[in-house]
């Protein structure tokens, strides 16, 4: 052994020999070079500390040593195996994130190319850019492919907001959508707080009375839409608008779709990862005139927010719409070829018009006179009857509310013609009042179907004629001003088809739809008008009038199968 071998054996030694006696403590490696003096080391500290501090001898040292080594060999494998995973899914992740996103461009230029929406790509030549000129090539759209969620209808109208959905397979059918409380509709109302916070639906609508002379008093949305002559912001009138049908579409879409976190107004869009993959589809009532202002463009205006991009909403009008939904549910003659007469009796307005293939050719509307007047005769008839005044006049408007819910459930039962209440229906409101003697007062009044029909043609030949059909341009000239409901729908047939020259003879059908038009009496009275025209024999073979739900809903059914 060298010199220098035996000089660190000895050293070793030294310091394992030290080390069993407590005294001079020094540590030693293999390599010389790192041998360390624990005695100058701990000189620098503090004296009490290095005293407890215990030292570890040469074979205590190795075999820690050896332990380690084994713990390294253990693990990596396993480093290596988590490695190897993660880079797999990861992989595989990056992979899909890629292929949805050609999907994504591929349905979006598909969509452009059948919308005539022009692609913001540029070639690149030789480091010039050129824009192409050559058109692009006309393509087929793949809805069930570019919308997986299918398609939902939402109809605004001037009372209520229905909604329906349609799934991506190509044999589904539409269904309505129900809302939270168990409806297949919701009001179209909505009320502004004082402090910035807003309420919509069935919440506001029973408001409507108490809140009527308030700072703050409720909107009908749908009314508001049709209004040329609304004053209102067109900000905040779009904004209610939003509001109204953002919380109706949203309800609908977790119960047709599941449940979605969206921060952003944005309810449909191409790609899913942003908002719900449906296309939406809203129905408006088209244009009456050249002159008329266009819903169409403000409805846009007001619904731009909710799609992404806001190109993949279609708007379809009503009349075509109700034609549609016709055709699909086999309601139409199928062996007589023609334009179809639809008359929808809405809730607070009345319109008709002639679609002919997929063209309204003619439209006319009467604002003010609908499903909604019933109610409005009726309520005038208990108020004369209980307050003995007009219900303008009386002061409680909580009264008011109370007896416009009692009156409408009433013409409901009576129009439903329900065999258990034989025409008639009885009106109970417990403490509806008090009298002098601060005694309550209980309303208890029966109202019998020809009690109501009598006060409905009251109020049809003194307030719905001179007050709105004569000044809004629906009346033939050609004809004696009307005097009841009848010889009001005679006339503004024939108006209809006097300005799109138009034989009655001709037509395909005449198309009944409109939650009105449930009432037996508006039902009799366009039958009654359409056999003065036309004969019985017509009313028998062409006029179409779809049952129970179906005569409502038939605009939004239609709506959803564009």
């Amino acid at each position: 052994m060298s010199t220098h071998n035996h000089k660190m054996a000895s050293i070793m030694s030294t310091a394992y020999r030290y080390s069993h006696r407590g005294r001079k403590i020094q540590r030693c490696f293999r390599s010389s070079s790192l041998c360390v003096n624990w005695n100058d080391n701990t000189k620098k500290s503090d004296d009490k500390a290095s005293h407890h501090r215990q030292p570890q001898t040469y074979s205590s040292l190795q075999s820690s040593r050896n332990y380690h080594v084994t713990a390294k060999k253990e693990i990596l494998p396993l480093i290596a195996a988590a490695v190897g995973i993660g880079g797999y899914y990861s992989y595989r992740a990056l992979k899909m994130m890629d292929h949805e996103w050609e999907e994504y461009q591929e349905d979006l230029k598909e969509y452009n190319l059948e919308h005539g929406i022009q692609d913001n790509e540029d070639s690149l030549d030789g480091g010039n850019i050129t824009t192409p000129t050559s058109k692009p090539q006309t393509t087929t759209f793949n809805k069930a492919k570019a919308f997986k969620g299918g398609t939902m209808a939402i109809d605004l109208g001037t009372l209520n907001v229905r909604i329906a959905h349609r799934s991506s397979s190509a044999d589904s059918r539409p269904s309505v959508m129900v809302n939270r409380e168990g409806k297949r509709s919701t009001p179209n109302h909505i009320i502004f707080e004082s402090d910035g916070s807003f309420v919509t639906g069935k919440l506001a609508s029973a408001k409507e009375y108490e809140k009527s002379d308030s700072a703050n008093p409720v909107v009908n949305s749908g009314q508001m839409m049709r209004n040329s002559e609304d004053d209102t912001d067109p900000s905040i009138r779009n904004h209610m608008i939003q509001q109204v049908i953002s919380s109706c579409a949203k309800d609908a879409l977790e119960q047709a779709i599941g449940r979605k976190n969206i921060s952003s107004p944005i309810l449909f869009a191409l790609d899913h990862n942003y908002a719900y993959n449906v296309q939406p589809i809203f129905v408006y009532p088209p244009k009456q005139s050249s002159r008329d202002d266009d819903i169409l463009d403000e409805y846009k205006d007001a619904l731009r927010n909710l799609s992404l991009p806001d190109s993949i909403a279609e708007f379809v009008p009503e009349p075509l719409c109700a034609v549609n939904g016709a055709k699909f549910y086999s309601l139409l003659p199928n062996a007589i070829e023609g334009p179809v007469l639809v008359i929808d009796v809405g809730a607070r307005s009345t319109s008709m018009s002639i679609v002919e293939g997929d063209n309204v050719r003619y439209h006319s509307r009467l604002s003010g006179f609908g499903g909604e007047s019933l109610v409005e005769a009726l309520m005038k008839y208990v108020t004369k009857s209980f307050y003995k005044n007009k219900y303008e006049v009386v002061s409680d408007k909580m009264a008011l509310q109370r007896i416009y819910d009692a009156t409408k459930d009433a013409v409901f039962e009576i129009s439903s013609g329900s065999k258990n209440n034989l025409g008639r229906v009885q009106l109970n409101i417990p403490y509806l009042s008090i009298d002098e003697k601060m005694q309550p007062r209980h309303l208890d009044l029966g109202v019998s179907a020809k009690v109501l029909e009598a006060e409905f043609n009251d109020m049809i030949a003194k307030e719905i004629i001179p007050e709105f059909a004569m000044k809004q341009g629906v009346l033939s000239k050609s004809t004696q001003n009307p005097s009841d409901l009848s010889s009001l729908f005679t006339s503004m047939i024939m108006r209809v088809l006097e300005k799109s020259s138009q034989n009655p003879f001709a037509l395909n059908s005449v198309l009944i739809v409109g939650g009105g038009a449930r009432s037996p009496l508006i039902q009799k009275a366009i039958k009654t008008s359409v056999s003065s025209l036309a004969g019985e024999q017509f009313v028998q073979e062409k006029v179409v009038l779809p049952r129970d739900e179906l005569i409502e809903e038939l605009i939004v059914l239609g709506a959803a199968l564009q």
